[in-house]
């Protein structure tokens, strides 16, 4: 190979059928990561970069800031001509999409941006990443289901409640559709961990109604199976590098509990009350809930044994949660306990 000619500019000149084999045989990718300014994609982009990937951050309104990090952008990925041109520019070997409305009151609330974020979107960049020859992986959500059954497998027919999950069951046709063997869908639940500002997961949430002074009605009817976001970023990225997998899989946490088991967890892993905090309930006992999903517990085989990334239990999960910004006083009276906090580039400097 000529010194002057860089493996990327040799790949890159590849046909797109031959594309992938070539870079199947490389550890290192180029990635497009879009929806990097949320939750898991700021989770997946760190995640890409432990790897050694060369990463693009795409942030909607926000410019993800996340350490070593050289690229990035805010940028409107519901724009058609703008996404083509970016990928067909970038030329990346993978995409993992985190972009959506990814809330039931948001989209009950803006339908048109639900059906081109969470539609819409997810068909275009499976037109582009197959045009391309790039993986493309896709998050869903375990709503997609109508909680009927419980202990869902990959193969079960989505069967939508609202608004929020038929747009994301109708994403995950266009990706296979139009991504076929490049593609892949994770239908993913429960998110736990650290977010950026500390007010996305499933612990934050609860740790700022209690510092408010609210006890919190936590379901003993509803079943989930809680993710900790940096395994889901660490799975994400390696089904990028496993060339040979796609379709349909699940990934989520190895167990599956009620919310009042999940928040009585919390609780006593933090040295909190739970008889204080929170109060038991049904689903039924509230009217805005009493359609919700009852068992959306999922199965994660056959994902879970290709990968070595391995499923955790809520146990190992809690070890990495940190008490959120915001909350340190209150922790603090509630149990004697102080919170050392690390300055946070973005929020702090």
């Amino acid at each position: 190979m000529n010194a002057g000619i860089s493996d990327w500019q040799v790949k890159r000149a590849l046909p797109a059928c031959l594309f992938s084999t070539f870079y199947s045989q490389s550890t290192l990718m180029r990635i497009i990561v879009t929806g990097a300014s949320g939750f898991a994609g700021r989770e997946v982009v760190m995640a890409s970069l432990r790897r050694g990937h060369e990463v693009f951050a795409i942030g909607g309104t926000q410019l993800p800031v996340i350490p070593d990090l050289k690229r990035s952008e805010c940028f409107d990925c519901t724009d058609e001509v703008k996404l083509q041109s970016l990928i067909l520019d970038e030329f990346p070997q993978a995409v993992i999409n985190c972009a959506a409305l990814s809330t039931i009151e948001a989209c009950e609330k803006n339908p048109d941006l639900a059906q081109r974020l969470n539609v819409d979107l997810p068909r275009q960049l499976a037109q582009l990443a197959f045009h391309v020859g790039a993986k493309l992986i896709h998050f869903s959500t375990d709503m997609v289901f109508d909680g009927q059954k419980g202990r869902y497998e990959h193969t079960d027919l989505p069967r939508p409640l609202n608004h929020y999950a038929k747009t994301k069951a109708d994403g995950e046709k266009e990706v296979l559709q139009y991504g076929r063997e490049h593609a892949a869908v994770i239908r993913t639940t429960l998110l736990n961990g650290n977010s950026f500002r500390g007010t996305k997961s499933l612990h934050e949430r609860l740790f700022h109604e209690w510092s408010k002074g609210r006890k919190t009605n936590l379901f003993t009817d509803e079943i989930r199976q809680p993710v900790s976001v940096s395994n889901l970023a660490d799975m994400a990225v390696e089904l990028c590098e496993r060339p040979n997998l796609s379709g349909v899989y699940h990934w989520a946490g190895a167990e599956p509990l009620s919310r009042y088991a999940i928040g009585l967890k919390v609780a006593e892993h933090f040295g909190l009350d739970a008889q204080k905090l929170i109060q038991p309930s049904e689903r039924g006992e509230l009217t805005k809930y009493e359609n919700r999903p009852q068992n959306l517990s999922m199965l994660l085989h056959p994902l879970a044994g290709k990968l070595r990334t391995q499923a955790q239990s809520l146990a190992d999960q809690l070890g990495e949660l940190r008490v959120p910004r915001g909350c340190e006083d209150w922790f603090e009276q509630e149990t004697g306990q102080k919170v050392v906090r690390l300055l946070q580039k973005g929020i702090d400097f």
